[in-house]
């Protein structure tokens, strides 16, 4: 009796240890199946969702790539290495705005009108090589000298120095306007200039038959005042 006893006593603990065994495989069966479903959430969260209309069925390749190298999608690009993408160029300097003097007004700086004068100095002066204060000094000449003119630029005149070279010194430096006070009647039309010379900038103009008040001489020109108060120069021929 004891002995059944003792037998029966075994087989449920066989049993009760077999179930144990079972439980435990089942609780590694589940705890796998955990663990794959959270890998697969974590695989599929890493990819966007959305449609195949989303995601462009074809690429775009460029324009200078279109006569020699395959599409991006055929197999021929993924053993072909993409071409470098060009640098743009450099945004070009600007150059710096230089304003050109105009031919003529050069000219009149240059250009000389012949005039024959002998005049004298109201202040001390430099003559020049050239009509421009950056040209070369000839000579230094004194207050209350003579200069023999010999010609006028636009802003200039040409003086002839005692050693015979030719130069140029400021107009304001030399009594240049003899005073005086007539009525001439005027042989042909003319134009009033604001200095005398051909180079001076025309005020007005005087016709033929009318009379002009002459109030100076200047080289080849006359100083008038008109009827309104204007003054400024015309040439002698007008008088002829």
């Amino acid at each position: 009796m004891k002995a059944e006893m003792n037998a029966e006593m075994k087989m449920e603990v066989e049993e009760w240890r077999k179930m144990v065994h079972r439980g435990f495989a089942c609780m590694r069966i589940v705890a796998m199946m955990v663990v794959a479903l959270a890998m697969l959430a974590v695989s599929a969260s890493a990819f966007p969702t959305g449609s195949d209309e989303e995601v462009p069925a074809t690429s775009i390749v460029p324009a200078e790539a279109a006569s020699g190298s395959a599409p991006s999608g055929s197999p021929a690009s993924a053993s072909t290495p993409a071409p470098a993408a060009a640098t743009s160029a450099p945004a070009a300097r600007s150059k710096p705005v230089v304003h050109h003097r105009s031919t003529r007004a050069t000219v009149h700086e240059t250009e000389v009108e012949p005039a024959k004068a002998r005049l004298k100095l109201l202040e001390d002066t430099w003559v020049y090589s050239a009509p421009s204060k950056k040209s070369k000094q000839l000579e230094h000449v004194i207050k209350d000298k003579y200069v023999v003119v010999t010609g006028s630029t636009h802003n200039y005149l040409q003086v002839k120095l005692k050693d015979g070279q030719t130069g140029y010194l400021d107009p304001a430096a030399v009594s240049l306007v003899a005073p005086t006070d007539k009525v001439f009647v005027l042989t042909q039309d003319s134009p009033v200039l604001d200095q005398p010379n051909r180079f001076g900038k025309k005020l007005a103009e005087v016709h033929k038959t009318h009379n002009v008040h002459v109030v100076g001489l200047a080289l080849n020109y006359m100083k008038i005042r008109m009827k309104n108060g204007l003054q400024g120069y015309i040439p002698i021929t007008a008088l002829e």
